[in-house]
């Protein structure tokens, strides 16, 4: 258990300046949104910072292996030790980025008009939804850059170049499917969407559950790559 303990603040240790810069430029942007609704003529409407957040720590996931895996291996920590303590770093993070978040949207809503992602897709707002849908979402986007930089590591040169292609040659069957359905998988897929996130329901707690879950079997499969990882340069 210590050792997992000196992984996470390893982690968190790398983690934590480039959340200080993040934040340093969202609350820049938060005042500066706010000066011009005090100073507009109209109503403004100002939102989704979320999606910034999404983005980071889905970078921040994709940063955290190969050179502290290198580092702790190098140090006599082993893999199941390495896994468990990125884990608890990278859930931490996204709790504490869904809670900085969750604070940050009920102020700007309380100065003017502020739409979170989750008001956007669900109509409306509240603090526990908002921490819990976003804790839900940031820890998924987190686990999944893991994943990713995971898969290529383990994999080799030209794979690298397949997976990196296969996606957007994947897009030419789907959209033919799509035309041959009549539309019909296309709408197949956004009402499994809809349901698993429950926007038509009006319930994000689905939503935020589905993304644990999702969140969950990323780490499954995280767990499968790195037990065997070999050591790269």
């Amino acid at each position: 258990m210590n050792t997992t303990l000196k992984v996470t603040k390893y982690q968190l240790y790398g983690f934590y300046k480039a959340v200080l810069v993040f934040y340093a430029i969202i609350f820049a942007v938060s005042l500066g949104a706010t000066a011009l609704s005090l100073k507009a003529s109209e109503r403004v409407t100002f939102g989704g910072l979320g999606t910034a957040t999404i983005i980071f720590i889905s970078i921040a996931g994709m940063d955290c292996f190969k050179t502290s895996f290198m580092f702790m291996t190098a140090n006599n920590v082993t893999r199941r030790r390495f896994y468990h303590g990125t884990l608890i770093a990278l859930v931490a993070l996204a709790a504490f980025m869904a809670l900085v978040d969750t604070a940050l949207n009920g102020i700007l809503s309380s100065m003017f008009r502020y739409e979170s992602l989750l008001e956007q897709l669900y109509g409306f707002s509240n603090y526990p939804a908002e921490y819990l849908w976003s804790f839900g979402l940031y820890a998924f986007a987190g686990c999944l850059g893991w994943l990713i930089t995971m898969v290529y590591y383990r994999i080799s040169g030209p794979l690298r170049i397949i997976v990196l292609v296969v996606p957007f040659i994947m897009g030419i069957p789907i959209g033919y499917m799509v035309r041959r359905t009549g539309g019909a998988l296309g709408r197949a897929v956004v009402g499994f969407l809809d349901g698993v996130m429950g926007i038509t329901a009006g319930n994000p707690y689905i939503g935020a559950f589905s993304f644990f879950v999702s969140a969950a079997v990323v780490l499954l499969f995280c767990f499968l790559l790195i037990r065997r990882a070999p050591i790269k340069d």
